[in-house]
């Protein structure tokens, strides 16, 4: 045999650099924790559901969450009034223990993301997963697919940290958390890996592509074996619209998509101004929220709960024939119901009441055109599905993975045009208010900027161990200016550092710095000119702690020193400004190369 034959040609082209044995192990691994990630999370999302169903049973005596509304019309008033006070109690006893004594949701694995480095509390997690299935089972208005997103990204984000993934791969893996909650909850795997590129990595690139599917397709076949069904969630029948010339009809679903959004979040708003101006206790809210609840559904019951029922008759065109209410006020009573809801701290999601009143909006305005235009509009529950996706889009800020969900939902592609128009102008009507979502003005309540917090995280994550040198000139402590010179010009470095005879660090300066006179014009003992252990930093400063303290100090550099049991400090180093914020600037490049898929 020739062995030749085995070898690349000369001048071939090809690239011997490329390979299996160029195979990166930890990306192997990262693929395999992000299929362990997609089927612990659909594990944890069903335990939500059945608990949800659980919690429904005992308080209403059935949990079939799809015929909710028909089981509250025919349950007993005082059932129906006492079940969300008594949810609200319990829920509001259960987040006055959690951190910071709020529900957690998607916000706050944005904010993960964008500040933390994908670091999360499991803890957290758990207890909003636990208010989330009392809130719901009680008949709040939220939805589901919040909690499950949290306790998604929580696993992931503690997953991470047990393993001691590095900045990148942990964001990923909390990506993969945040796609398979939305896998498991709706069976839409498109949208699961849309929504986390799209809300909660914030950006596109194969590297974090890869494993985000893999957790996304994880979730879809442990989901599927748990529920034995791979259908879309609501049956519709195929639509087709009458005309092109009717788009921009649903240009204007868009914008009143928008505005009722803006009214959701005033609403919330609204409802927290008024407990915080009566000063009602945090724990009492939702049970004074539960009470609101009560009282719309004896009126009202198809405005409860996550609303399934609502959307499945809205999209068969029976809602008004059914319920027997006008659109307008199954609307008003949603909306008010949602802000209730979630205005007095009930636990849960807002894109399932989205989707409600998205659906109620879309047929009462199809509706509308079709007294005005008869004939020459398409039926309701096209409208009702434009509706869905535009006023999702626009509550929470993600188009592209919203126009996914809604496709994956109804299974209906017949409509493509006229969703899209409609969810790109809602989302585009967002950009005139005072926040783009509401995930982004829940954020802005707290004062965080996710925009600038990518950037920030990457000053807060990394630290300054890499950083240290030892290009410094070491003196004495009974060195005098004239021997500090000297040594300083014989090692041609002009960053002095005083050590005494045992070993002990006592202070820092510029050569410049230590050239100073008294008002007599003598020159000031070195000693007292220096920097002492004051001006310091420790190994394992962030980078952001380094460049404060730098600042704050106005020096070149600082010494980097760690104490012994007795207090004395010891010289580990020391840290230029100028490599602090060389290292910043790299950080930067890496991370728009992972952003934008650039080297």
């Amino acid at each position: 045999m020739n062995d030749s034959a085995d070898q690349l040609p000369t001048g071939s082209g090809a690239d011997p650099s490329i390979g299996w044995h160029r195979i990166d192990p930890s990306r192997v691994r990262l693929f395999a924790v992000a299929l362990l990630v997609g089927v612990l999370v659909a594990c944890t999302t069903a335990l939500l559901i059945a608990a949800i169903s659980a919690v429904q049973a005992l308080l209403f005596g059935s949990g079939d969450e799809r015929y909710f509304a028909t089981l509250l019309s025919v349950a007993p008033w005082w059932r129906v009034m006492l079940a969300p006070v008594l949810g609200g109690l319990v829920v509001g006893l259960l987040i006055y223990g959690l951190p910071g004594r709020r529900y957690h949701g998607i916000a706050d694995v944005m904010e993960a993301c964008a500040f933390r480095g994908g670091r999360m509390d499991v803890r957290s997690g758990v207890g909003a997963a636990t208010a989330a299935a009392i809130s719901l089972g009680a008949g709040a208005s939220v939805g589901r697919e919040g909690p499950a997103v949290h306790i998604g990204a929580s696993l992931a984000a503690w997953l991470a940290d047990k393993l001691g993934l590095n900045r990148r791969h942990a964001l990923t893996l909390l990506g993969c958390g945040a796609a398979a909650a939305v896998t498991a909850s709706f069976n839409a795997p498109v949208a699961g890996v849309l929504f986390a590129l799209e809300v909660v990595v914030g950006y596109y690139t194969l590297q974090v592509f890869g494993p985000i599917v893999v957790a996304s397709m994880g979730a879809l076949v442990v989901t599927q074996l748990i529920h034995g069904h791979n259908g879309a969630t609501f049956e519709v029948p195929s639509m087709a619209l009458v005309s092109y010339w009717e788009l921009p009809l649903f240009a204007v679903v868009g914008v009143c998509a928008a505005c009722c959004t803006i009214a959701l979040v005033y609403g919330v708003q609204a409802v927290q101004s008024v407990h915080a101006r009566c000063r009602v206790p945090l724990w009492l809210r939702p049970a004074i929220g539960g009470l609101i609840v009560g009282l719309i559904a004896l009126k009202v019951p198809y405005a409860l709960g996550v609303g399934y029922q609502t959307t499945d008759l809205a999209l068969k065109g029976s809602l008004a024939t059914q319920t027997g209410l006008a659109f307008g006020l199954i609307l008003l009573a949603k909306l008010v119901a949602t802000a209730a809801s979630l205005g007095s701290g009930f636990a849960g999601g807002v894109f399932s009441p989205a989707l409600v009143l998205g659906a109620v909006l879309g047929s009462l305005l199809g509706s509308l055109f079709g007294d005005v235009l008869p004939g020459t509009v398409s039926i309701e529950p096209i409208y009702a599905v434009v509706g869905m996706a535009a006023v999702a889009s626009s509550t929470l800020g993600a188009p592209i993975s919203t126009i996914l969900i809604v496709f994956e939902l109804t299974g209906n592609y017949g409509v493509v045009a006229a969703v899209m128009l409609a969810s790109a102008v809602a989302s585009s009507c967002m950009g005139f208010a005072p926040f783009s979502s509401f995930f982004r003005w829940q954020l802005q309540r707290r004062g965080v900027n996710i925009v600038a917090g990518r950037d920030q995280s990457l000053l807060r994550t990394e630290t300054i161990d890499t950083l240290v040198a030892d290009n410094y000139c070491q003196v004495g402590e009974h060195d005098a200016l004239m021997q500090v010179q000297i040594k300083v010009g014989a090692c041609r470095r002009h960053a002095v550092v005083m050590i005494d005879n045992k070993k002990r660090f006592l202070g820092s300066a510029t050569l410049r710095e230590l050239i100073r006179h008294d008002a007599e014009g003598q020159p000031l003992p070195v000693r007292e000119q220096l920097r002492d252990s004051g001006d310091a930093l420790s190994f394992g400063t962030s980078l952001s702690g380094a460049l404060d303290a730098l600042a704050t100090s106005g020096a070149e550099f600082l010494p980097v020193i760690e104490r012994d049991d007795s207090g004395d400090a010891r010289l580990l180093g020391i840290v230029w400004h100028s490599d602090v914020l060389a290292r910043y600037n790299q950080l930067l490049k890496q991370a728009r190369a992972e952003e934008f898929g650039v080297n």
